[in-house]
């Protein structure tokens, strides 16, 4: 006959896995977005800018930079408003 372990239920361990469920792959889209945003950004300068004014490419930029802030801002959002409500 074999011995069943006993082991305590710790209440906490659950609310941590909610916790951190979904922020592995939010950490690496906060990489992987900026990465492939500067890689974007070289490929433009080398290639696309040429035919606008110096004015016209920091227009681009700019909005661009916006977006991918937005981006990731929207994804840490969303878990701010999970712990906001209690997981």
């Amino acid at each position: 006959m074999e011995r069943e372990e006993w082991e305590p239920e710790f209440p906490w361990k659950r609310t941590v896995h909610a916790a951190t469920s979904g922020v592995r792959w939010r950490i690496y889209a906060s990489i992987l977005i900026p990465v492939a945003w500067s890689i974007l950004m070289l490929v433009y300068a080398i290639l696309w800018s040429g035919g606008l004014t110096l004015f016209q490419n920091f227009v681009v930029f700019v909005t661009s930079l916006v977006s991918v802030v937005a981006i990731v801002g929207l994804l840490w959002i969303s878990m701010g408003f999970r712990f906001a409500r209690g997981l």
